[in-house]
């Protein structure tokens, strides 16, 4: 199991274009084999920040997510939807190592 943060500060004026943005993304990457979870999440004290919060079965879904045209698309989209670029941390469960 996979789990991956991707935290994105969001342009203030580019909120609703980003929100309009993650909506097929979402639909089409929880559709994907090997996703177990795809949500996007809105930081309590800041309305620009958000986490998408992904959880894969395997590496290999990780890798062809990446590799998607949905995923590319919103990666190329972002960049001009973004105040800082996006951080991204991956974890393992460690109860099972």
């Amino acid at each position: 199991m996979i789990i991956i943060h991707a935290d994105m500060k969001v342009l203030p004026e580019k909120r609703e274009a980003f929100l309009q943005q993650t909506q097929g993304l979402l639909s089409a990457s929880q559709a994907e084999e090997g996703n177990v979870r795809y949500t996007l999440m809105q930081d309590l004290n800041d309305p620009n920040a958000f986490t998408m919060v992904e959880e894969w079965k395997d590496a290999a879904a990780v890798d062809f997510h990446n590799k998607s045209a949905h995923f590319q698309a919103f990666v190329a989209a972002a960049k001009e939807l973004l105040a800082a670029p996006l951080q991204v941390n991956a974890f393992q469960d460690a109860t099972k190592l």
